[in-house]
């Protein structure tokens, strides 16, 4: 699949558990896990996850050429095709530690002016 910087794009799989995450890639597009997203695949690149209670996380996705070769007709025979590791991208998100609760107003009450 030709991507619009002339070069292939393959097609990532982005997952979490749970899901719902907010899924970046350093290349611009975003989408809401489970989604797929295609992308170039002459290039390394990250994903960002972000979910509202838990810790953010970031994977780097790279390109590598498989050590078997696909029979693909259409171009005439037998080419190793672009992918990417990892595909599909999944985490495990982790709970986000409690923040720190704030002691700015705690205290003994002030007494009201009679």
């Amino acid at each position: 699949m030709p991507s619009l910087s002339g070069g292939t794009s393959v097609s990532l799989t982005i997952e979490s558990d749970p899901p719902g995450a907010e899924a970046k890639t350093s290349l611009g597009p975003t989408c809401r896990t489970p989604c797929i997203l295609p992308v170039p695949a002459d290039r390394e690149f990250t994903v960002s996850y972000a979910l509202e209670g838990y810790a953010p996380q970031i994977v780097t996705v790279a390109p590598h050429t498989p050590e078997r070769t696909r029979l693909e007709p259409e171009v005439g025979g037998a080419v190793a095709l672009p992918e990417l590791s990892p595909n599909p991208v999944f985490v495990q998100l982790d709970p986000a530690p409690p923040q720190p609760v704030s002691k700015k107003g705690k205290g003994r009450p002030k007494q009201a002016a009679k």
